[in-house]
């Protein structure tokens, strides 16, 4: 994606991760060492009043850097990445992510992209939401 070709209001990209498995929120909390139940085990999770095993906040914020970095020449473009979480994602559910351009700029001959980015539910309850900035090489 070149910088020349965004301007504000422009869909930067949009992800969307599929019925979440429940499998991948164990091995997540493993991996972590995440001793909280709900993300590993269904029965604690449901005597807690959730519908299923909870997603992690670390892979609710990885949906939306993928969003983010799919477009850019290297992760380490990301200038900054600024999140809120706002609801709890379970496992089953299907959620997108999306990025788009509120204002470009060019900063020391880099071209800046500041984006609004979200992870919206089916339902259209916004999970997690919040800002990321980019750069490009400008050409």
């Amino acid at each position: 994606m070149q910088f020349e070709h965004l301007s504000s209001g422009d869909e930067f990209n949009v992800k969307t991760f599929e019925k979440l498995r429940g499998d991948d929120m164990r091995l997540l909390a493993a991996l972590l060492e995440d001793p909280y139940p709900p993300h590993f085990n269904e029965r604690r999770a449901k005597e807690l009043g959730y519908p299923d095993l909870l997603n992690q906040g670390p892979a609710n914020c990885s949906y939306l850097v993928q969003t983010v970095i799919e477009k850019l020449n290297s992760p380490s473009d990301i200038r900054s990445f600024d999140i809120r979480f706002h609801d709890m994602v379970f496992a089953g559910e299907t959620v997108t992510a999306t990025a788009t351009v509120e204002e470009t700029r060019t900063e020391d001959s880099e071209g800046i992209v500041d984006l609004s980015i979200a992870l919206e539910k089916e339902d259209g309850t916004v999970a997690v939401d919040g800002t990321a900035t980019a750069m490009f090489p400008l050409e």
